[in-house]
């Protein structure tokens, strides 16, 4: 059954239960506490079974696939039924990169008035309007803040590779970040810049993040956070989220989490070049 299929009879399923279930914030969060409660339950269940038994790795991991999934299903039939509350409409933004727009559209039409003109409803009007980039796309310009407290447009490093990154310094780890480093250290400001753009709320905990991760990466936000143009037209959710910006301002690479070895196969012209300097 094709995915599309799939999500407009889960629609018309969400629908007609949620006229047997009155639809308030109140119902929204109890279930929403219920699937990831039975989610975390089934993982650390796993995970002793791990310990007790590795040489069931290989049926333990599709187990854990299945649990992950089951509970993913929920989630977003939960963000779809209260879509018309807070918190639903809210978890609706955070699984919009994996439900068809036209499902998403359907949504938004449904909603009261206060509800697409809440900021959630008009970042969700902005997902569905607009094309999110993908792998061979040109990149989209943005502005946003430096640490200095300066504008910055990504266009101003027209010509060089660019590694984008949507957050993430802290979920990647000490190793991953040494690594983001390694890459940087070993390449030339000339050909190569690193930009994270921080998930902030201003300008003082932007050079907070500078400061705690010690790191010589462009860092700049627009401090809308969630709402940012740049989160929605890139189409972002999870941190960190890769982008690799070739010097003719191609996309050529987009990954969830960072991958340092793709990305030097990527950029094998540019580490030839910082080796010969």
């Amino acid at each position: 059954m094709k995915l599309k299929t799939i999500f407009t009879l889960l629609l018309v399923t969400v629908a007609i239960s949620a006229q047997a279930q009155q639809i308030t914030e109140e119902n929204y969060l109890k279930i929403d506490k219920e699937i990831w409660d039975t989610y975390y339950t089934k993982m650390d269940s796993i995970s002793a079974q791990f310990k007790l038994h590795p040489e069931k790795k290989d049926s333990l991991i599709k187990e854990s696939e299945i649990v992950y999934n089951t509970a993913s299903l929920k989630n977003i039939e939960a963000a779809i039924k209260y879509a018309a509350v807070p918190s639903g409409l809210q978890r609706l933004f955070m699984v919009r990169l994996d439900i068809p727009k036209d499902t998403i559209k359907a949504i938004w039409n449904r909603l009261p008035q206060e509800m697409q003109l809440s900021p959630y409803g008009k970042s969700i009007l902005m997902h569905i309007e607009n094309k999110q980039l993908e792998e061979g796309d040109p990149y989209k310009d943005f502005e946003a803040t430096d640490v200095n407290g300066q504008p910055f447009k990504l266009s101003s490093l027209s010509g060089k590779n660019i590694l984008l990154l949507y957050g993430g310094l802290g979920c990647m780890g000490e190793r991953g970040r040494n690594e983001l480093v390694d890459l940087y250290e070993n390449t030339s400001r000339e050909s190569f810049e690193i930009v994270v753009y921080n998930t902030v709320s201003s300008l003082e905990y932007l050079k907070k993040a500078k400061d705690e991760y010690n790191v010589k990466f462009i860092m700049v936000s627009d401090f809308l956070q969630d709402h940012t143009p740049f989160k929605i037209i890139y189409g972002a959710q999870t941190r960190p989220t890769v982008y690799l910006i070739n010097k003719e301002g191609k996309l050529v690479m987009k990954s969830v989490g960072f991958y340092p070895e793709k990305v030097k196969e990527k950029l094998k012209d540019v580490f030839t070049l910082s080796n010969k300097q």
